[in-house]
């Protein structure tokens, strides 16, 4: 039922350059969150994550022979989800108020991990393109997602947060 991967020396070079290229683009975006005080992921993480996401799409696409590949991505999607809600708290910040002639603590929330998830779920598609062999599209996405975390840095300053 299932093809069974034929390991040729073109075909692997192909895996090899696949997984290398997700490594490489995990571990440069790892470097950009690992620069961040309060950054969850760093290189480790985003290299790890990127290969495993290329890998599964490769498995999806080459081991099954490609049969209802989609089945395979959305679950990939789903569990990412599944990942990404879980670096997101919600922490509680305690205030002193000064308008308040009791000075009551104020209770408030921020959220925390947010971005981090937002750039999990960005890779994700980045990771599956590679499997997938849309090399110029993983690169150009790869390249977007860091402009838009550069750029959100500047806006963060300019806001004096």
């Amino acid at each position: 039922k299932y093809k069974i991967m034929e390991v040729s020396i073109l075909g692997f070079h192909n895996y090899f350059l696949k997984l290398v290229l997700a490594s490489s683009i995990g571990f440069l975006v790892g470097i950009e969150r690992s620069s961040r005080r309060n950054s969850q992921i760093g290189v480790g993480t985003t290299s790890t994550f990127m290969l495993a996401c290329t890998l599964l799409t490769i498995i999806s696409k080459e081991c099954l022979g490609g049969a209802d590949i989609s089945r395979l991505i959305a679950n990939i999607i789903t569990a990412v989800g599944f990942l990404c809600g879980s670096v997101i708290f919600l922490r509680e910040k305690n205030n002193k108020s000064n308008n308040n002639e009791y000075d009551n603590e104020v209770n408030d929330t921020e959220v925390i991990g947010l971005t981090t998830g937002a750039i999990l779920f960005a890779l994700t598609g980045v990771g599956i393109a590679i499997g997938l062999g849309y090399f110029g599209l993983a690169i150009t996405s790869t390249l977007m997602i860091e402009l838009n975390i550069f750029f959100a840095r500047k806006v963060k300053k300019l806001k004096g947060n």
